[in-house]
């Protein structure tokens, strides 16, 4: 009897809860189109099949509690299960859902696992997404001065395995976004709506249709979640209105700000600024978003890093009226999609600012996202800068200038059209020159892979090709996929005197010292190896175009800078961030290889000191220190005597068990570290704790320069680099100590110094 009134109730329950969805009060009936996900028919006023792909399911009846909420807010109870599938709707009848008088209501009903991510809705007008720390992040197609972008909004964090009502109401100047009925952000909209680009609408997945090589356009899914209804207006909802859909019958102001809503509000105010080229505005919200980035304990204390989303290529890397300058892709949730580009700004390497968005992907030739830019001067004196852009039309090198001081970047032309992937422009004599990546994808004979190639002109704007000057070798023997069909990316040529460098990313980055022949445009490597650029190398990303006059006796100093992405937050209430800019480094030749040193500016940050001499260091002996720290800088200077191995040793646990040791080895000559090497095995075919040349003579004395920043750790021994993060994330293990194994070594000098925060 209890089982029968119990569904008697359901049924009263439900059927109340439908008349009530068929009243006045039910917003569907004004909706442009509804998709109930019973069928792949939509309902109301567009009433279009969606097509299906890969693993999705429709129709799937809900229990009787979430069919009675379905019903609640006009629903029917059934729902659309999404297990690596989506739904789309095909561009020609996706262009008919387009806003129009910069106005639109967007709502999704779906349930989430709670550690899902991925996009709920995509269109080539907005979007809406969730990270995996749990941010809403919206994406809205927008006016800016010189053209349309795509951008990427953080909206707030919601909580997911539960069922949420999810409203997007744009209209009256502002962007306010609801979760089950709780006002989460309202935000100030300032730009007219627009669509940058045509594409399919999706549901259940992301995409970015960019003319990539490698398949980058092919649809995200997002697994793991269940959508009830998905449907769009074309006017602001009422408050009314987006109370029913919630199931509530009063929405929730927010309550008073906390540190990470003020994080998003700045975040999205830096947009504006950046319209306005307001540099000063930019640098207080860069500060004011750093001061919550920084209550992460694990976060890079004296790095770069972007507070809030990705930092990753180091490109336009540039030195221009005494200030220092490199480039990084405008990312939270889409990395290299839909990218501009953040733009950092130094007066000494050290202390970094944020100045406006800049170059925008806002037109047809970069919409999709710009890729790798460098700067020049051209015959003028004005600044130039060559990119590749990846837009509507193709994928093009892009020619652009900077009348401002590099604050703005106008008159975007496309120069190369056949192909263009990365590069940098130099001019001989007469000439400019170029070089770039001509990518086949495995498709060539033999072991050749990727293709270095040379382009000349006369006025930047007219280029010749030239040829071939050199050829990533395919590695059969390689794991890495893109080792196999010789993938190579972000090639640089170098002249050190008379002797020229060729550095090729990838993974890993590598070398070869030769001879640039300027007559058959042939680069002649002195040896068939390339040599590694850092001996972890887990970046591939690197630039080495700053060059200021700051070397010995005023002579020019070029600087290298490097991503290091082995290291991010994705925990939820955080603010999500990846990736960070190594310390700046002096690169010069020696011999026949390249040294590496950190910029000196970088002892500006050393605060309280320690220093011993001449401690013997015996095997099986620790405790010689006894210090501990996170953010420090190590200098250890050492004699091999006869040990067969000796160094350092840093994030030492307690139980002196768990630690990163920071290497020489005298009976191979190499240095290593063990830590946490993302992707080094796997690029560069090694085992764990293989040791890389040293090119220090046999029993010459050894300098170990080390910095800690947290979990990042950055070795450079007698100027060969190491780039790791500790394989322990705990903040409790930050001993530092000495050790030694098969024989004896002495530590004639040690210095630690305490880094000042930034």
């Amino acid at each position: 009897m209890k089982k029968l009134a119990l569904i008697l109730f359901l049924k009263f329950f439900v059927g109340i809860n439908f008349l009530i969805a068929q009243t006045t009060d039910n917003p569907f009936k004004d909706a442009q189109t509804v998709w109930h996900m019973a069928t792949p028919t939509a309902s109301e006023n567009y009433p279009v099949d969606l097509a299906i792909s890969g693993n999705a399911h429709l129709g799937e009846r809900l229990t009787p509690v979430e069919y009675a909420a379905s019903v609640k807010r006009g629903g029917d109870g059934l729902v659309a299960v999404f297990e690596g599938g989506w739904l789309s709707l095909d561009t020609h009848r996706a262009r008919r859902l387009r806003p129009v008088d910069d106005a639109f209501s967007l709502y999704v009903r779906a349930w989430i696992d709670p550690k899902g991510s991925g996009s709920l809705f995509f269109s080539d007008f907005m979007a809406l997404t969730i990270h995996p720390t749990g941010l809403a992040i919206g994406f809205l197609g927008v006016k800016t001065p010189a053209g349309k972008v795509f951008r990427e909004l953080p909206l707030g964090f919601i909580r997911r395995g539960q069922w949420l009502d999810l409203i997007v109401r744009v209209g009256n100047g502002r962007l306010d976004f609801y979760c089950n009925g709780n006002l989460i952000s309202s935000l100030p909209l300032r730009q007219g709506l627009c669509s940058p680009f045509e594409d399919d609408l999706l549901i259940g997945a992301f995409k970015c249709s960019k003319p990539d090589l490698y398949g980058t356009s092919i649809p995200r899914a997002f697994p793991d979640c269940r959508i009830d209804a998905v449907a769009l207006w074309r006017n602001p909802l009422t408050d009314g209105q987006v109370a029913f859909l919630s199931g509530v019958e009063h929405l929730e102001n927010p309550t008073a700000k906390n540190s990470l809503t003020q994080a998003l509000e700045d975040y999205n105010a830096f947009f504006d600024a950046s319209v306005d080229k307001n540099i000063n505005t930019c640098s207080t919200l860069w500060k004011s978003l750093k001061v919550e980035a920084d209550q992460d304990p694990w976060r890079p204390a004296y790095h770069l890093t972007q507070p809030l989303g990705h930092i990753f290529d180091p490109c336009g890397a540039y030195f221009y009226e005494g200030k220092y300058h490199v480039f990084s892709y405008r990312n939270i949730f889409s990395l290299l999609n839909y990218s501009s580009l953040d733009h950092y700004v130094s007066d000494d390497l050290v202390h970094w600012t944020e100045w406006p968005i800049g170059p925008w992907a806002d037109s047809y030739l970069d919409v999709f996202c710009i890729y790798l830019m460098n700067h020049f001067i051209d015959d003028q004196g004005i600044p130039r800068i060559l990119y590749t852009g990846q837009g509507t039309e193709g994928k093009f090198g892009v020619l652009a200038r900077s009348d401002d001081g590099l604050v703005s970047y106008t008159d975007k032309k496309p120069v190369l059209t056949k192909y263009h992937h990365d590069g940098h422009v130099w001019k001989e004599g007469d000439t400019w020159c170029t070089i770039t990546s001509r990518m086949y994808k495995g498709t060539r004979p033999g072991n050749q892979g990727d293709a270095v190639m040379l382009w000349t002109s006369s006025d930047l704007e007219h280029w010749q090709e030239k040829g071939e000057i050199f050829t990533q070798r395919k590695d059969t023997s390689s794991s890495s996929s893109k080792d196999r069909v010789g993938f190579m990316e972000f090639p640089y040529l170098l002249s050190f005197g008379d002797k020229d460098v060729l550095i090729l990313g990838g993974w890993p980055v590598r070398y070869w010292v030769g001879r640039f022949d300027r007559k058959d445009f042939k680069f002649i490597a002195d040896k068939q190896e390339g040599k590694l650029l850092d001996y972890s190398n887990p970046f591939h990303c690197y630039n080495p175009l700053c060059v200021d006059q700051k070397g010995l006796s005023g002579a020019p100093r070029r600087i290298l800078m490097a991503l290091y992405s082995g290291i991010g937050n994705s925990e939820v209430d955080r603010l999500p961030w990846s990736g960070v800019h190594v310390i700046p480094r002096v690169l010069e030749l020696e011999g026949d290889y390249l040294r590496q040193e950190p910029v000196p500016e970088m002892k500006s940050l050393r605060g309280a000191h320690y220093s011993l001499k001449n401690i013997k260091v015996s095997p099986n002996a620790s405790d010689y220190l006894n210090k501990h720290g996170d953010c420090v800088e190590i200098i250890a200077d050492f004699t091999p005597d006869d040990a067969r191995c000796f160094g350092l040793k840093v994030r030492i646990s307690d139980d002196g068990t768990s630690f990163v040791r920071i290497y020489f080895n005298t009976t191979t000559n190499e240095y290593g570290v063990d830590g946490r090497v993302p992707n080094t095995e796997k690029a560069l075919n090694v085992t764990p704790g293989q040791g890389r040349p040293s090119y220090i003579p046999k029993g010459q004395p050894v300098r170990m320069h080390v910095f800690l920043d947290k979990q990042l750790i950055e070795a450079f021994v007698n100027g060969q680099t190491c780039t790791t993060s500790a394989q322990d994330k705990n903040l409790h293990y930050d001993g530092i100590d000495l050790f030694s194994e098969g024989g004896s070594a002495r530590c004639t000098k040690l210095d630690i110094w305490e880094m000042k925060i930034k």
